[in-house]
């Protein structure tokens, strides 16, 4: 583990080993696998990091015994694990999104900036199809805000040293979008977006997940951070927005580019993804003012700041102080 490269991938799981996770391991990633109480023990016969409930309560007792069991936001372990170990660029995934051959390569071209909306459907600069990503804010679907996108000056970006902080690379098959869009559409496994790269412009926010994205910049790793008293389908969506406000304060940027892997995706009770997303949609003014209220000053104390007004806002729960409390303590140990 940790070969010089320094790139990792973090994933959790349930399941035995897939189709998705044995690729992945052929990638030159590193790969992480953080467990809960029913994953299977077959991931210690493979060439990964495997931290199981044992392993987390002996390497990280305190935010183990915080984080809540049978809980994706036990993935903040695995994101410690890399930190800790010295990674320059964490990878996350899902054992449902299997990687094309390229996958995890970093070199894109970012020659194009979206600079309006607010709030821009990023999918649409990749399909001309009715499609949005999970998050997305519903008044805002039919809206038809035109995208504004301005050529991307030559050479380093300022602050950034010519590379966004996050990358969100998009994902095929049945692509991340809400369950609004698959009770209505359907589901469309073979679904394909389009090539492109883009870089958005502070204050241009737009949601992204954790089933195929980028943290290569250590600037950016504290903002890792995964909500653990909000819903399953709300808690990457809610950590996208608190990243990007907190990686702006640090001359950072988000970017989106082209697919590059495809899901494959595990068994879904759509009125259930339903109820967990509806945090999203109901709440989604009240966390942008939460967020916009905060007093952030570009160090890894922002975090907690923003929790704070998402507390204060009944976004999240008061426990959820506690383990960024911890989570902060932890990044720095």
């Amino acid at each position: 583990m940790n070969r010089p490269n320094k790139k990792c991938l973090v994933l959790t799981t349930v399941n035995k080993p897939t189709e998705a996770i044995r690729k992945f391991l052929k990638t030159g990633y590193d790969v992480i696998v953080v467990g809960d109480r029913k994953t299977p023990g077959d991931y210690r016969s493979l060439d990964c990091e495997f931290l199981d409930i044992d392993a987390q309560r002996k390497q990280y007792p305190k935010i183990s015994r915080l984080l809540p069991m049978d809980s994706y936001s036990r993935k903040n372990i695995g994101y410690l694990h890399a930190m800790r170990n010295g990674y320059d660029v964490i990878a996350e995934s899902d054992d449902d999104n299997i990687p094309y051959d390229g996958w995890g390569r970093l070199d894109h071209a970012f020659s194009h900036t979206v600079v309006a909306p607010k709030y821009p459907n990023l999918y649409s600069l990749f399909t001309d199809e009715p499609i949005w990503p999970r998050g997305f804010p519903l008044e805002k679907i039919r809206a038809g805000e035109k995208i504004v996108i301005e050529d991307t000056p030559p050479g380093p970006p300022p602050g950034e040293n010519g590379k966004p902080f996050v990358i969100q690379s998009l994902v095929d098959g049945d692509p991340d979008v809400d369950a609004i869009h698959r009770l209505v559409f359907g589901t469309r496994e073979e679904f394909r977006f389009g090539q492109g790269a883009y870089l958005l412009n502070r204050g241009v926010l737009s949601p992204f997940n954790t089933q195929n994205t980028f943290w290569i910049d250590r600037r950016a790793f504290p903002f890792l951070y995964l909500p653990a008293t909000v819903s399953f389908r709300s808690c990457d969506i809610l950590k996208s927005f608190v990243a990007q406000n907190g990686i702006w304060q640090r001359g950072g940027r988000l970017a989106f580019v082209a697919a590059s892997a495809r899901q494959q995706r595990n068994p879904h009770d759509l009125a259930a993804d339903f109820q967990s997303e509806l945090p999203i949609y109901l709440g989604f003014d009240k966390t942008m003012q939460a967020l916009s209220s905060a007093r952030l000053r570009g160090n890894d104390d922002d975090l907690r700041v923003m929790y704070r007004a998402l507390y204060e806002s009944e976004v999240v729960q008061e426990q959820e102080l506690r383990i960024v409390d911890e989570w902060l303590e932890a990044t720095t140990r």
